[in-house]
């Protein structure tokens, strides 16, 4: 069996949903990591991009669709697997690794958060009060609208 693998990265583009005969959910996306390093000058520079591809299955795929989007911080970890064919056209061997997916969430390594809100509804649940609405529990996440591209 293989090892179980996580991965931070940011989604290249919106997850698509499918639905399999049996109808099973099928999500995908592909993720971009990239490493950086200090050039001369000492500014960060990217020195490479991995692209990989992502597949997940039924409730988390659903919720994967519904939740993530082109550009979010992600991490995903899960089964890293490689398929191995044969080109049709050109009778070249051919492979694609991919990561089957046990868990995906939003990583909070770049996120801004609001302490003063967590620290009210801490108080608040303390004392036995009501605490406000969940920010977290529905709706929209805040993302940042920009023409870069998501790595």
């Amino acid at each position: 069996m293989l090892p179980e693998i996580a991965m931070e990265g940011r989604m290249v583009a919106d997850p698509e949903l499918r639905f399999s005969t049996s109808g099973v959910a099928v999500g995908s996306f592909r993720l971009a990591a990239n490493s950086r390093k200090k050039n001369d000058q000492g500014e960060w520079v990217d020195d490479r991009v991995l692209f990989l591809d992502v597949v997940c299955f039924k409730q988390l795929a659903e919720n994967v669709a519904e939740s993530l989007r082109k550009g979010d911080l992600v991490m995903v970890s899960g089964r890293l697997s490689t398929d191995q064919w044969e080109d049709q056209q050109t009778g070249e061997k051919r492979s694609k690794s991919s990561l089957a997916a046990n868990s995906v969430g939003l990583s909070l390594a770049m996120r801004q958060i609001d302490r003063g809100a967590i620290r009210e509804t801490t108080r608040q649940r303390s004392e036995g009060g009501q605490p406000p609405p969940d920010p977290w529990a529905a709706g929209p996440v805040d993302r940042p609208q920009s023409d870069e591209p998501p790595f």
